[in-house]
């Protein structure tokens, strides 16, 4: 009401927020008098007869909308997408695409990969080969009523790894509006092979049920050369290429057990590649196809410091040694050095490497055997170290190996034996003399977890994985990476640090410390 109601004799009230509830009689009165009675009627701006009949209806639309959208649901999924694994060598694989749109006759198929390239068209009832490129011409076929069935499914016969890829099924109408369009996602797995550079031989694994008397087998790589031939059940090594000249080999049973394995001598790094192992039949159509990967890793050898000459393994077929150039050099850690040098019948070693007091010799015989092995002369020290041979004919390297060369330290456990309650000990660490500027060092306990006791990295100190037992009770030099002194210093020293520490340089442990702390009740005993 008005503030001033009763002086102005205004006595109106004012009611907010309405409700449906508000309506009725409302009377006025003074000291009892009536002077007004108001019917106040608050109407529904929406009935509710009116809000169901809204809802039934909404609800009515939306099923409507979702039977439409099930029943041309093929239209409204462009991106919808199949993800598809096979393995190499299998007869064929079933890119699947099915519709239950219902499809004109005088609609377009058509197959595309992810480079738009036409894999298979079906256009005025029949299929258009010369509209195929030719990487999928005789390899791909569909069902011949496929508009009637609504079954688009394609099949790819000989899947290899330059299959892989994701391929678009696409049905235009006659004005080319899209009808259905699905993708399929087809990955081809290849099986992989892996093998040290230098080893004697691998065997690349194929195996058939083909009829193979009167077909013709080829291995070949990824650069389409002729690895081997078999043709009416024997070698046909004429066209072979000349880096792969006596160093192949397939078991003489093969036509009863099937076994088309390839066995490859004298593995190099370039020997990494892919192969395929191809059977035509008489009439030249493609029975089987079959691919392997090989990895030629680089070569291990690891050996205790100390030994005076180690053998650097090597060997190539020795077709491919005639009027070839061999060079042996080291090439980590700097300055890279060559060391020896092979040809026109002739070895020597270089002056350089005689400068860094390295002597290294090869066999004799090597034109005959293949075996292009370095013996290296030197005593071995403490780190890594790698070494390379190339051959090359006429500028063209055809083989090279990488030798990794891992030096053991031989560790011998340093005791240290002190008192509970002596305030330090010194537990020490002297790294070999290689650059630790960019190096991470750890003292750790392994019967711990965490099992760091201390870390200290390019950056200093790093305490986070520091076993709490530990702490602010460790200590390294401020210049230990500098110095290489990477001792480590412990106080307040009690029982329950006895244990063995390993003071370790990027993973490589330079030394172990067995620390025994005596109590104080042995330490009265020793006394008395």
């Amino acid at each position: 009401m008005r503030s001033d109601a009763l002086d102005t004799g205004d006595l109106g009230l004012n009611l907010t927020r309405l409700q449906v509830s508000d309506t009725g009689n409302y009377t006025c009165s003074r000291d009892g008098l009536t002077l007004r009675t108001v019917n106040l009627q608050v109407k529904e701006i929406f009935p509710l007869w009116g809000k169901v009949l809204l809802v039934l209806l909404v609800l009515l639309v939306l099923a409507i909308v979702a039977g439409l959208l099930c029943h041309f649901r093929h239209n409204f999924k462009k991106g919808y997408k199949i993800r598809l694994l096979e393995d190499s060598g299998v007869k064929s694989v079933l890119l699947h695409c099915t519709t239950a749109v219902p499809l004109p006759e005088d609609a377009t198929v058509e197959w595309t990969d992810s480079h738009g390239n036409t894999v298979y068209l079906h256009q005025n009832r029949c299929n258009k080969p010369e509209r195929q490129i030719q990487f999928y011409r005789d390899r791909v076929t569909m069902h011949e009523d496929l508009l009637r069935t609504g079954d688009l499914s394609l099949t790819l016969k000989h899947p290899t790894r330059a299959d892989s890829d994701t391929y678009t099924c696409t049905v235009y109408s006659r004005k080319r509006r899209v009808l259905v369009k699905k993708q399929v996602q087809l990955q081809v797995k290849v099986q992989q092979v892996e093998v040290d550079s230098g080893t004697d031989a691998v065997r690349l694994p194929c195996e058939t049920t083909v009829q193979l008397l009167d077909s013709t087998v080829q291995w070949r790589d990824s650069n389409n050369r002729l690895v081997h031939m078999l043709q009416d059940g024997s070698d046909v090594l004429k066209n072979q290429d000349q880096i792969y000249r006596d160093r192949t080999a397939i078991n003489g049973d093969f036509l009863q057990t099937g076994d088309l394995s390839l066995t490859l001598k004298h593995l190099t790094y370039k020997d990494s590649n892919i192969y395929t192992c191809t059977i035509n039949s008489g009439g030249g159509d493609v029975l089987m196809k079959k691919q392997v990967q090989l990895h030629v890793r680089d070569c291990h050898l690891e050996l205790e410091k100390g030994v005076e000459s180690v053998l650097l393994p090597f060997k190539v077929s020795p077709e491919l040694l005639k009027d070839s150039q061999i060079e042996w050099w080291r090439y980590e850690p700097a300055p890279k050095i060559k060391l020896y040098c092979y040809r026109n019948g002739f070895g020597r070693t270089y002056g350089h490497a005689r400068s860094f007091r390295i002597q290294s010799e090869m066999s004799k015989d090597l034109l005959q055997t293949g075996d292009i092995s370095l013996t290296l002369k030197k005593t071995l020290d403490e780190g890594d170290e790698s070494y390379r041979c190339g051959v090359w004919r006429d500028g063209d390297l055809l083989g090279w190996t990488t030798v990794l060369l891992k030096v053991k330290v031989s560790l011998e456990v340093q005791a240290l034996e002190v008192f509970e309650g002596d305030q330090f000990v010194l537990l020490p660490c002297k790294s070999p003399s290689v650059d630790l500027k960019n190096a991470t060092v750890v003292w750790s306990r392994s019967d711990l977890s965490p099992s760091t006791v201390h870390q200290r990295g390019p950056e200093g100190d790093d305490l986070t994985e520091q076993n709490q037992l530990y702490t602010n009770r460790t200590s390294m030099r401020s210049d230990a990476l500098d110095t290489e002194d990477l001792g480590l210093n412990l106080t307040r020293l009690q029982v329950s640090d006895s244990g063995n520490y390993t003071c370790s340089r990027d993973g490589l442990t330079l030394r172990t410390v067995n620390l025994q702390v005596k109590g104080q009740e042995l330490t009265k005993q020793l006394l008395l």
